[in-house]
């Protein structure tokens, strides 16, 4: 299928790549200044302080920790409106008029490029970051004490949650990428996407809708103007970014194959199959050489032919299929829709840009329930046919308008102004391209998806 390419922009390309890397995969051993202790909490390093490697019972005690550092802050963050909606864009003018303030004050300091802090640790570093928090509202308090304590940890993993990032409880290189976006840039960004937003009102004329934030990573279903469902969603990786879409949702498909693309098919699925042919029948695929000729024998096929690449790809049905137990059709040009998935782990991380294109969605039975409810499907009746595993296609009496946006600063409802990494360089598209992104998760187990 076709996918936009990734935008272009000087800000993503200092901040981008460190906002979507996932931490642990980094193996990255930072030298903790004198005084640190020698396993200090939450360490997203996966070392001591001294270089030496942890055990899996204290890497599993410090994951716990920083969930519940996430769990007991981030009630306060959820966007309980409409991205697109009278209250959104009055919020952001508020958070706009907020940032002009803040910027006419001077700003905020920069740190040091390299700059690592710990619990525990000292410095000038963290009298610069306490600084920023307070300005912004992530500390209470203007205390400008130079210590890494709990008061300044709850303060970061504010403002982490804020800013889209994973709340690693430390000063690690991507929280310290966003902390070094300047005041200027940051209320051009609100400046845009209240523009954006503004753009985007006449949406709301329908009175039930989906909307997918794409670098925020959420969908929302709007009923009469009010939020009914809102879910975490996995997105097209910035190589293939999902593109802005405007369609209608017509039909749920239970139990679906997957027709492979051909963009997947040879850019995944054939040097996948070339280094392990096994693939192909431990995900249950069969292929023709078109879509008209019977299905070949795959122990007779030369997966290093050139002739291969032509070759046409479905999976069958399946809790394993890579649409999961449900795809919900979307008719559009790009030809990407929003599916189950079997990697449901990709969920709890903080960047989820990792598909080809399409929208993977967290909660999908809650939104077929809600799509179907009108056709008197209850969330029982959803839920019998997502376990029975036959094929079942629902035509939706009355098609459902759906769109996939770009808004990269939002303010919810308590005033709280939000940023999400540019993921695409989509906000200022004139600039520079981002550096490749590296965004990889350990259970994606290199597996070719839609």
């Amino acid at each position: 299928m076709p996918f936009e390419g990734p935008g272009r922009q000087q800000l993503a390309k200092r901040f981008v790549a460190a906002a979507v890397t996932a931490l642990p995969m980094l193996g990255v051993i930072a030298v903790a200044p004198a005084g640190a202790g020698l396993l200090d909490p939450l360490n997203p390093f996966g070392t001591t302080t001294n270089g030496g490697t942890i055990s899996p019972e204290e890497r599993a005690r410090r994951e716990q920790a920083r969930n519940e550092l996430y769990d007991r802050l981030s009630p306060g963050y959820r966007m309980s409106v409409p991205f697109v909606s009278d209250a959104s864009a009055t919020a952001l003018q508020r958070g706009i008029e907020q940032y002009q303030r803040i910027m006419a004050a001077g700003g905020w300091p920069t740190v040091p490029a390299g700059t690592t802090l710990r619990p525990g640790d000292t410095g000038a570093e963290i009298v610069a970051i306490r600084r920023q928090l307070a300005i912004t509202g992530d500390l209470s308090s203007d205390r400008m004490s130079p210590t890494f304590d709990d008061e300044f940890q709850d303060g970061l993993a504010r403002f982490q949650i804020r800013n889209g990032l994973r709340v690693s409880g430390f000063v690690d290189s991507r929280t310290l990428a966003a902390l070094n976006v300047s005041a200027p840039e940051r209320l051009k960004q609100l400046e845009t996407n209240l523009a954006r937003v503004k753009s985007l009102m006449t949406i709301n004329k329908a009175p039930r809708y989906v909307l997918v934030n794409v670098p925020a990573y959420t969908l929302q279903a709007i009923d009469h103007g009010n939020l009914a469902l809102d879910s975490n969603v996995v997105v097209g990786k910035p190589a293939r970014a999902t593109p802005a879409v405007s369609a209608r949702i017509v039909e749920v498909n239970f139990y679906p194959t997957w027709t492979v693309p051909d963009t997947v098919a040879q850019q995944d699925l054939i040097p996948k199959l070339r280094k392990d042919p096994s693939y192909f029948t431990d995900e249950h695929f069969s292929v023709m050489r078109d879509w008209k000729a019977p299905p070949l024998d795959p122990t007779r096929v030369d997966w290093n032919s050139s002739e291969v690449v032509s070759y046409k790809f479905v999976q069958d049905p399946g809790t394993f299929n890579a649409l999961g137990v449900v795809r919900i059709n979307m008719p559009n040009k790009y030809s990407v829709y929003m599916h189950d998935t079997p990697l449901k782990q990709l969920f709890s991380q903080s960047a989820r840009a990792f598909s080809s294109g399409c929208v993977r969605v967290e909660k999908v039975l809650d939104l077929v329930a809600w799509l179907l409810g009108p056709q008197s499907w209850t969330p029982e009746k959803v839920q019998a046919a997502a376990a029975n595993g036959q094929r079942i296609n629902v035509t939706l009496t009355n098609s459902v308008p759906v769109h996939f946006v770009y808004l990269t600063a939002f303010v919810s409802d308590n005033g709280v102004v939000q940023f999400r990494p540019d993921i695409y360089g989509r906000d200022a598209p004139s600039a520079d391209e981002p550096d490749d992104q590296g965004a990889v998760v350990a259970e994606q187990r290199r597996a070719v998806t839609p």
